[in-house]
């Protein structure tokens, strides 16, 4: 087992980051409920109170990363001008970008934290002011993306992006208005 070195001059992110590294690595060998604070410690070379400043456990570190993933395509997608086809394919192309982590998230039973992750943003759009409709649109399009990304997942994200895209959009009515995150 490779240790990192012990991090000096670092920053509270930066922190969070080797955390959620080491567990990451360490899942590709381990099962996550067997995975001790300790060892995860250890692996990103911080201390036991370092990680209890971050994190409350270690489903924290995995919601913190997947977290992490939408913030950054999120920040992209903001600066730029999608149609929802776009939209939809750079966020799968985004999320193949972290496949090896993906999918030892998917492989460990832990999808669900990626659902929290989803909720958290798209519900952010729609809240309790608007019509139930509409409220009730964006909880079965969160349902729908996430158990389109759970059966991607399933077969090891081996389907590109675009084919993604088309199957997502063969089952919306033609009528569909999305909500596109953009806070």
């Amino acid at each position: 087992m490779v240790l990192f070195m012990r991090r000096k001059s670092t920053t509270s992110e930066m922190m969070k980051a080797y955390i959620a590294d080491s567990l990451l690595i360490l899942m590709r060998d381990k099962e996550f409920h067997n995975i001790t604070i300790e060892e995860i410690t250890a692996r990103a070379g911080v201390n036991r109170s370092t990680y209890y400043r971050h994190f409350n456990s270690k489903e924290d570190i995995i919601l913190y990363f997947l977290d992490k993933i939408m913030g950054e395509y999120l920040d992209w997608s903001r600066q730029q001008k999608l149609d929802f086809k776009t939209y939809l394919t750079r966020m799968f192309e985004h999320s193949l970008r972290y496949k090896e982590q993906m999918l030892t998230i998917y492989q460990s039973g832990l999808s669900i934290l990626f659902l929290k992750i989803l909720e958290k943003y798209f519900h952010s759009q729609v809240d309790e002011s608007k019509p139930l409709s509409d409220q009730y649109k964006v909880s079965f399009y969160i349902g729908g993306i996430f158990k389109h990304f759970l059966l991607w997942f399933s077969r090891d994200m081996q389907d590109e992006p675009e084919v993604m895209t088309l199957y997502a959009l063969e089952i919306l009515p033609a009528n569909f208005v999305p909500y596109l995150v953009t806070i």
